[in-house]
C-alpha cells in the first residue's frame, strides 16, 4: 500500500492535472493527500470528476474556502473514513483490503503564520487519537531542527520548540526514509536560495510495532517546489528469524553443560569444516535451551506473576504455613529471575543502555526494537540498469544479480533464498 502527500503550490491548471494523474499512476498510489490547492469549490467538482473517476475524495472547504487539503483514493484497494477535519489537517481511519489493516492517517498543511500554527499543535484531533498505529503526513511549513533550513534567515526557535513539544507529546517521530533531505526550495538565484524541510512522515510507536516493512520516500518536486512524499508498506512475508545470542543465557545454570556436550562431537573433514560443525551444533542446543526457558518471555513472567499472586492470596488465609512460605519463596524466585531475564533480552534488542522506563515491557523497548529493525529493512533498490524494484523476494534477486555479475557465476553457484539475505 503506497500513501503519498505533496504540496502542489496551485492546482488550477491542465499541466499539474495530468501530472499529478501520471503521478499516481507511476506510483501505484493508492492514498493521496494534495496540500494547497488554491482552487474554489465550484471549479474543484469539474476537476475532481473530470481527473479522478476512479478515486473518491474529501475536501476541507468546511474549514477554509481554497480547499486547502484534497484527499484522494482508491475505492478498490482502500476505504477512508474521514473522522475530524480542520483548516490545517484531516484526520481519518484506513482500512486496507488486501492486508486487512487499519490505521489512522492525519494529512497535514500548516499555515505560515506561526500563530494561526498554534491552533494546529492544539488541535483536538491529536489529542483524540493516540492509541493504534498513526501516521501523520504532509506540509507543516516549519522545520525541527536548524539544520534542515539554508538560509540567511536562521529558523525561528520559539516555533521548533512548539513543534517538537507537540510531537513529543503525542509520541511521533520522524519515519526513516530515503530520498531528499530538503523537501522545499525557493526556485531563487544563489544568494536569496533557501532550503528546507517542511514535508515529513510522522509515526507513532504502535505504527512502528504493526508496520514492521514500512519506508518513505521523498521524491523529485517535479512541477511544484516541494518534493512529494511516499509511505509505503509491503504484504510480503518476514524473512526467517537470524540466530542471534542472548546475554542471559549465560546465567541459565545449564549453559555450560549444554554448550560443552554441543562441543564433544567429532565431525570429519577438514579443521574449519569441523569448526563450522561445532558451532551449528552449538547454536542448536542453545535454540533449544531458549525454547525450553526463554520463548515468550513476556508470557512466561505474566504466568509466574499471576501463580505469585495466588500464593500471596493463600498466605493471606494461613500466614504461617510452611508449605505456603516455601512454595511462595520458590516462585517468588523464578519469577525475579524470569524478570531479570526479559529485562536483558529487551535492552540487548534494543540495544538500550540508559534506561529511565520503570517497565521493561512498555511500549518504549518494543517501538526501539522496531526502530532498528526499520532503519535495516531494505524495501526498494535501483538495480545497475536504474530500474526499481521493490518487495522482498524482488530485492532480493536484484542483490543475487548484482553480486553474480560483479564476482561471476557458475553451474555449482546455489541460488540464494531471499528470506536468508539480511535486511539490513
Amino acid at each position: 500500500m503506497i500513501v503519498s502527500t505533496w504540496n502542489i503550490r496551485g492546482f488550477n491548471k491542465l499541466v499539474k492535472h495530468l501530472e499529478v494523474v501520471n503521478f499516481i499512476q507511476h506510483n501505484k498510489i493508492d492514498i493521496l493527500g494534495l496540500l494547497e490547492t488554491r482552487v474554489k469549490l465550484t471549479k474543484s467538482h469539474r476537476i475532481l470528476r473530470s481527473k479522478f473517476k476512479k478515486y473518491s475524495s474529501f475536501c476541507n472547504y468546511n474549514m477554509h474556502h481554497n480547499g486547502r487539503i484534497w484527499l484522494l483514493w482508491d475505492t478498490s484497494t482502500t476505504k477512508v473514513s474521514v473522522l475530524q477535519e480542520h483548516a490545517q489537517v484531516v484526520h481519518c481511519l484506513v482500512q486496507h483490503f488486501a492486508s486487512g489493516r487499519s490505521f489512522h492517517l492525519s494529512v497535514v498543511y500548516g499555515s505560515n503564520c506561526p500563530m494561526a500554527r498554534q491552533s494546529l499543535w492544539n488541535s483536538p484531533i491529536q489529542q483524540s487519537h493516540q492509541t493504534g498505529p498513526w501516521v501523520v503526513m504532509g506540509d507543516f511549513n516549519i522545520v525541527r531542527y536548524a539544520h534542515e533550513k539554508i538560509s540567511n534567515t536562521p529558523p525561528d526557535l520559539t516555533d521548533m520548540t512548539d513543534f517538537n513539544s507537540c510531537l513529543s507529546e503525542y509520541g511521533l517521530d520522524d519515519m526513516h526514509g530515503s530520498g531528499s533531505d530538503f523537501t522545499w526550495f525557493n526556485k531563487q538565484e544563489v544568494n536569496t536560495r533557501v532550503y528546507s524541510k517542511l514535508d515529513r512522515v510522522l509515526i507513532n510507536a504502535d505504527w512502528l510495532i504493526s508496520f514492521t516493512q514500512t519506508t518513505a520516500q521523498f521524491l523529485p518536486p517535479g512541477i511544484s517546489d516541494h518534493f512529494p512524499a511516499l509511505l509505503s508498506f509491503s504484504n510480503d512475508p518476514l524473512p526467517k528469524k537470524q540466530f542471534k545470542f542472548l546475554n542471559c543465557w549465560i546465567n541459565h545454570p545449564e549453559f555450560l553443560t549444554k554448550v560443552a556436550e554441543a562441543w564433544q562431537i567429532s565431525p570429519v573433514g577438514n579443521s574449519m569444516h569441523r569448526l563450522m560443525a561445532k558451532l551449528k551444533n552449538t547454536r542448536k542446543s542453545l535454540s533449544a535451551l531458549h525454547l525450553a526457558h526463554f520463548s515468550n518471555i513476556s508470557t512466561r513472567v505474566k504466568l509466574k506473576q499471576a501463580k505469585l499472586n495466588q500464593c500471596f492470596l493463600a498466605l493471606q488465609q494461613s500466614p504461617l504455613s510452611e508449605d505456603l512460605i516455601l512454595k511462595e519463596k520458590t516462585v517468588s524466585q523464578e519469577f525475579w529471575s524470569l524478570k531479570l531475564a526479559e529485562t536483558k533480552i529487551l535492552i540487548q534488542k534494543a540495544k538500550v543502555h540508559d534506561i529511565k522506563h520503570n517497565n521493561s515491557c512498555s511500549k518504549f523497548f518494543f517501538a526501539k526494537i522496531k526502530e532498528r529493525q526499520q532503519s535495516q529493512y531494505i524495501g526498494e533498490i535501483h538495480d545497475i540498469h536504474g530500474s526499481l524494484h521493490s518487495g522482498l523476494h524482488d530485492v532480493g534477486e536484484a542483490f543475487v544479480d548484482y553480486y553474480q555479475q560483479l564476482l561471476g557465476s557458475s553451474s555449482d553457484v546455489h541460488p540464494i533464498d531471499p528470506c536468508f539475505i539480511p535486511n539490513g
